[in-house]
């Protein structure tokens, strides 16, 4: 109650800057003008808004401060977790609304982490290398490693998930669904989409560079423009 009153009593001393004859003036030059707009100071009277402002701070900045560290009571590591504890989390917990939304940020949460740790390598059989790569040894070495392969794929999912969404809409929905028989959305977003292609390949890595440079000589596959974009990455590797 007390840090309540000092705010609004911080609040109140601004006011005075504020003055009437700016309210009656914007009345008798248009009556369409609203009364919240009017309630905000002209050029004139901003200076004198300033100086009040800085007047009231320095009169009540310390109380204020001081009623926040009563009223929160948490200036101590022990404190913040006796708060979270007892007070917080039977508060979140109360409902399983409550419960359900924790769950699946945490969830969310650790699978993004899943995702994005990185790979050991250490006891890889071979040097990177076009020289020393030995599919026999690669299988040997991801089937003991099921965790790494799955987060992989997983990987791999959240980045193309935007793209083969848009693609599969478009077909799927405002094609095949709508009865579009000339699949004009698809053929609108070749452009943009053959640009993500683009990006994506250079995102995922030498395999699918390499994937891109054998389709982009192969019109009779892909999309003109796809082919044009992914040309682009004859000189990537």
């Amino acid at each position: 109650m007390k840090f309540t009153s000092t705010v609004a009593l911080l609040l109140s001393s601004t006011t005075n800057a504020f003055h009437t004859p700016y309210y009656t003036k914007s009345i008798h030059t248009t009556r369409s003008t609203s009364t919240k707009l009017n309630a905000f100071p002209s050029i004139d009277n901003a200076q004198e808004v300033i100086d009040s402002l800085s007047t009231t701070i320095q009169t009540f900045g310390p109380t204020i401060a001081s009623d926040l560290s009563n009223s929160l009571y948490l200036t101590t590591i022990e404190q913040l977790t006796t708060a979270i504890t007892n007070e917080l989390l039977p508060t979140l917990l109360s409902s399983p609304w409550h419960t359900s939304v924790i769950g699946i940020f945490s969830l969310g949460a650790a699978l993004n982490a899943f995702i994005n740790s990185p790979d050991d390598y250490s006891e890889a059989p071979f040097e990177p290398g076009t020289n020393t790569y030995s599919p026999e040894l690669a299988s040997e070495f991801y089937s003991k490693r099921p965790g790494m392969v799955i987060k992989r794929i997983l990987r791999l999912s959240t980045l193309t998930f935007g793209f083969n969404t848009g693609i599969l809409f478009d077909w799927l929905i405002l094609g095949k669904l709508f009865k579009d028989e000339e699949y004009t959305a698809l053929r609108n977003n070749e452009p943009r989409r053959a640009k993500e292609a683009l990006v994506l390949c250079e995102q995922l890595g030498p395999t699918f560079i390499k994937l891109g440079q054998a389709v982009s000589i192969r019109t009779d596959l892909i999309p003109e423009l796809y082919a044009l974009e992914l040309r682009q990455l004859q000189d990537a590797v």
